[in-house]
């Protein structure tokens, strides 16, 4: 009923669904090779039914089989481990195997017991390039309790961390990873020892996918863990490591001869159940049932959850073969962030779509321009390389971090319902009511699904409803002709001169005039516009504020002179909005505006822009033609309102501003310890910024970014903290600024600071009147 060791027809059908599938290289992660002699088996295993001595060439057989003998690309093996092997003779039978094939790997079996002496004979074979632990090796005689310090000491973590080795780890103590006590040990341990390569074996034993959904978010951030994921048959415990590791992580493996077993595991309360012949009675089960090979399952269970989560096939390829390439250390070079944003300098004109994230703002050359992807403030570029974030994290458009998996929720539900059809969706309506809920001064809303649009509209509106064409600004507010006619000049020879950065050209000239600029704080340039257009003027547009908070009665004055003369006044919201403040900076002061625009945080990395307003002001929607088709789609607004809710729950500000602050500390503090000429300063932490104050401070700041980098952060003199920065990220990125400063300061006084710049000088970005 339960014949192991076979390919039967049933797992050949089910192989040749999967066969378009599986890719045409792979390297098996873990396979055993053994003989029965050296094992000392108790008469009942099912190893016993296999092969007496399983060489390399055994296993190539046997996965040959199954999928073919010219995908097999290599493999890492160890011994099989039994309660009473001899691990000597085990490991030099393991040794003697995999010198048939240099694309062979092995880990030796090591014990808190081992030998050193042995271990670095065997070390010394450059095929060997790890060990694997198991849980049985530990003092306690209650596996199921076995702590993983009881069986992988501190000497053998030094070894693995001096030489870089790969590590497999059996983890079994009470509910694996969920043990928080495993979660905190293995944290700690692979921070000490950053250059072993941890390989949480089958997936952190994720047999029982509650125990994995439970632990896997404390381990992210640890670039020196793996998943081993063979013999995994559920596929939701692949897919809660893909939601929190992407596909860079995932191991493909046989576990061979695990892999010759007809069952399956799964999960059972909250550990795991194999269902093979010895725990299911066959007389109970209907003639018709044909259990297949944990092979089968396995790759069937993988197949599920990389179509659930979406990957593509060169991200197949990666679990397959390439990330155990990179485990075992054949580099694969590779450029593709660089060359990539060479071709869209080609193909696109400006190279990307949005000014702000253009490499040469921040290192030409250096910075990457795509990400494969971003979690919390992680960044992975198209090579693989980790950053967190301590920049702009998404131009201030992640206030809750990147992939929130909330907002996400909410995303995948609208998207799996259909996001887009005939009809208009519910969540626009819910949309308005909620954000006139937290306005009590609003009475209607529209959306879009830019900020740069929501400004558009807004001025449209205003327009509109006073029937008048002058605007007057004060900040920044989109690409837009109505915006940029503010930097035409008075003539030719004078444009791009007021917003220097902000070129107009393709702007009508015709419109010039029309906007006007005044700067904040300074009544008496307002007064003047008023002076000189009054009635003529439609609105007032303006950020409440930027770095800091208003001179006393500033923005009361533009209030009480905007409603004196018939203006209409817009805050726009778009950058301040909810990271000052829930619901906007305007409500902090006390200051209602006739209109409010958004977009940005609202939708957390989705598309999203909204226009609140009083019903008086929103009239000229009623009339005016202010349509798009693409503002009918349900995720911006469905992102919208779950960002919402957790703000309502989470104090977003109060957590962002002590990271801001946190961050502007260490800037201080390493900036007098290293004697830079740092000025950080003192406005609102939640936009934190600091400058160079030097002739050559471009220069420096190319510097601090290219430093950075090759730290592993995105960095410049400017961060927008999230959420889901914490203060652990902070010190590791304290710690960098500590080291960057130092360097820099060393520079400066040998006069090498251009010499140290591995590309162009950053460019300058655009120039705002906040």
């Amino acid at each position: 009923m339960f014949p192991n060791w076979t390919f039967t027809e049933t797992d050949k059908e089910h192989i040749k669904q999967m066969e378009d599938f599986i890719p045409g290289d792979l390297f098996d992660s873990h396979a055993h090779i053994y003989k029965i002699d050296n094992l000392n088996l108790a008469d009942f295993n099912f190893l016993n039914d296999g092969p007496k001595e399983v060489t390399v060439k055994i296993w190539h057989d046997y996965l040959s089989e199954k999928i073919g003998r010219d995908r097999i690309k290599g493999g890492l093996f160890c011994p099989y481990f039994a309660d009473n092997c001899d691990i000597q003779k085990s490991n030099d039978f393991l040794i003697e195997q995999i010198t048939y094939s240099p694309n062979y790997r092995g880990l030796i079996l090591v014990s808190p017991q081992s030998n050193k002496e042995y271990i670095d004979k065997c070390l010394h074979n450059k095929q060997i390039i790890g060990f694997k632990i198991y849980n049985v090796m530990g003092k306690q005689k209650q596996i199921q309790q076995t702590s993983i310090k009881s069986f992988f000491p501190d000497w053998l973590w030094v070894i693995a961390d001096s030489l870089g080795l790969v590590v497999f780890l059996d983890i079994v103590e009470n509910k694996t990873l969920a043990n928080e006590d495993n979660r905190k040990y293995i944290i700690e341990k692979c921070r000490k020892y950053p250059n072993l390569k941890l390989v949480l074996k089958n997936a952190a034993v994720g047999f029982n996918i509650e125990n994995t959904i439970k632990s896997l978010n404390a381990l992210r951030g640890l670039e020196n863990i793996w998943f081993d994921i063979s013999v995994i048959c559920e596929a939701s415990a692949i897919k809660v490591i893909l939601m929190e590791f992407g596909p860079e992580k995932l191991l493909w493996g046989t576990d061979f001869p695990i892999s010759e077993i007809r069952g399956k595991s799964v999960s059972f309360g909250d550990s795991f159940l194999l269902l093979d012949s010895h725990t299911v009675k066959a007389k109970k089960i209907n003639y018709k049932f044909k259990p297949l090979l944990v092979f089968v399952e396995a790759i069937k269970a993988l197949k599920d959850a990389s179509d659930d989560f979406g990957l593509k096939k060169e991200d197949i390829r990666k679990i397959f073969y390439e990330n155990a390439l990179k485990l075992i250390g054949q580099k694969i070079t590779s450029n593709n962030t660089q060359d990539l944003y060479e071709n869209a300098k080609i193909k696109i004109p400006g190279g990307t779509q949005l000014l702000s994230k253009r490499p040469e703002l921040m290192a030409p050359k250096q910075w990457p321009a795509y990400f494969s992807e971003a979690r919390g403030c992680e960044i992975w570029d198209l090579d693989g390389r980790h950053y967190y974030d301590m920049s702009t994290n998404g131009i201030g458009s992640c206030l809750l971090g990147f992939n929130d998996p909330d907002i996400k929720r909410a995303v995948i539900r609208r998207i799996n319902l259909g996001s887009m059809c005939t009809l208009n969706p519910p969540e626009e309506v819910y949309l308005a009511d909620k954000l006139i809920e937290i306005h009590d001064w609003a009475d209607q809303a529209r959306f879009t699904r830019t900020g740069g649009e929501a400004a558009a509209v807004a001025i449209r509106i205003a327009r509109a409803t006073t029937d008048r064409s002058i605007i007057a600004i004060c900040g920044y507010h989109g690409w837009h002709d109505w915006y940029l006619a503010a930097n035409l000049g008075e003539s030719d020879e004078l444009r791009g001169h007021l917003l220097p950065g902000l070129e107009p050209l393709g702007v009508p000239r015709e419109l010039r005039g029309t906007t006007i600029a005044f700067r904040y704080n300074k009544k008496d340039e307002f007064k003047e516009i008023l002076e000189k257009y009054g009635t003529k003027i439609a609105a007032v547009i303006m950020e409440p504020c930027r770095y800091n908070d208003p001179e006393q009665g500033f923005l009361e004055y533009i209030r009480e002179e905007t409603k004196k003369h018939g203006i209409l006044l817009i805050f726009d919201e778009i950058t301040i909005g909810w990271r000052l403040y829930f619901g906007g900076a305007h409500l902090k002061f006390g200051v209602n505006p006739d209109i409010a625009i958004y977009a940005k945080a609202l939708g957390n990395g989705y598309p999203i822009g909204a226009i609140i307003g009083t019903k008086e002001a929103m009239e000229g929607a009623n009339s005016s033609f202010i349509s798009s088709t693409y503002w009918t789609e349900g995720i911006g607004p469905s992102a919208a309102l779950a960002v919402i809710e957790k703000m309502n729950k989470v104090d977003v500000p109060k957590h962002i501003a002590i990271i801001g602050d946190k961050v502007m500390q260490y800037w201080k503090f390493f900036a007098s310890k290293h004697g830079l000429p740092v000025i950080v300063e003192n406005g609102y932490p939640c936009l934190a910024h600091f400058k160079f104050d030097h002739e050559f401070s471009e220069e420096l700041r190319t510097l601090y970014t290219q430093l950075m980098l090759e730290r592993g952060f995105l960095a410049g003199t400017v961060i927008y903290p999230t959420l889901a920065h914490n203060e652990e990220i902070v010190d590791l990125y304290g710690k960098a600024i500590d080291d960057v400063f130092g360097n820099i300061a060393y520079f400066l006084s040998k006069g090498i600071v251009k010499e140290k710049l591995k590309g162009p000088v950053a460019q300058s970005g655009f120039k705002r009147l906040t």
